[in-house]
């Protein structure tokens, strides 16, 4: 009697599909709009706050009760909303988000962002006391960083490496790209402080630069998610 013995087949795993086509900003574009209702919300709500502590408070730098206590407001509430849009560029770079989805996450995982947030905050605050592109230049190296915070993941330093690595000169095209927009965007917010500020030139900042932030975001989902360092996790 002979017996017939099964041979594993070797299995491969699966390229991860390119959430993308020929323009990464592009798709983003598109996609953008599957959110476009958290996005927009997000953004008046922090624009909103962030104009009214500006409007009624009109902060002037020093270490008076007033200033410190809109300073540490202005930031709770813009750490904030930067996890929230991170968390709904993730959620639009492969399906369509849901606020009940995008608003419930844990604490620990929203502990992990703050903490990442900070840092990168330092990080490209020092840059900048340096030298303006020094401080754009951390950006560009550390893109992914928050991104993979807000996707709970346990280092997500070493993972924004591995992204990068996945798909580069796609990242570096992209990158490129951004550091002129980001160069155009510093100059016209420039100009908007000088001729127009207050309040109403706060609010156009804080306005265009929520809408920038969302579109770009956008893009380095779409990036992150198309590598397997930054693939949904299936239960």
């Amino acid at each position: 009697m002979t017996t017939t013995e099964s041979t594993p087949e070797a299995v491969t795993a699966p390229e991860k599909p390119l959430n993308y086509r020929f323009s990464v900003l592009f798709t983003a574009f598109a996609r953008f709009f599957r959110g476009f209702l958290l996005f927009v919300v997000i953004i008046l709500v922090n624009a909103a706050i962030q104009t009214a502590l500006v409007g009624f408070f009109d902060p002037v730098p020093g270490l008076s009760a007033v200033f410190i206590i809109t300073v540490l407001i202005s930031f709770v509430v813009l750490v904030a909303s930067f996890y929230f849009l991170n968390i709904t560029a993730l959620t639009v770079a492969t399906q369509k988000p849901k606020f009940a989805t995008v608003f419930r996450r844990s604490a620990g995982q929203w502990g992990r962002f703050v903490l990442w947030s900070v840092v990168m905050y330092l990080l490209v605050l020092l840059g900048l006391i340096v030298n303006t592109y020094l401080g754009l230049a951390v950006l560009l190296v550390l893109p992914f960083v928050t991104l993979a915070a807000a996707d709970d993941q346990r280092n997500p330093l070493a993972i924004n490496f591995r992204v990068i690595g996945g798909r580069a000169v796609r990242y570096i095209v992209t990158a490129v790209i951004l550091g002129i927009i980001l160069i155009i965007s510093n100059l016209l917010t420039s100009v908007n402080g000088f001729f127009i500020g207050g309040w109403l030139g706060a609010l156009i900042t804080w306005l265009y630069w929520g809408l920038l932030a969302s579109w770009y975001l956008t893009a380095l989902a779409l990036i992150y998610r198309s590598t397997r360092a930054g693939a949904v996790k299936s239960d």
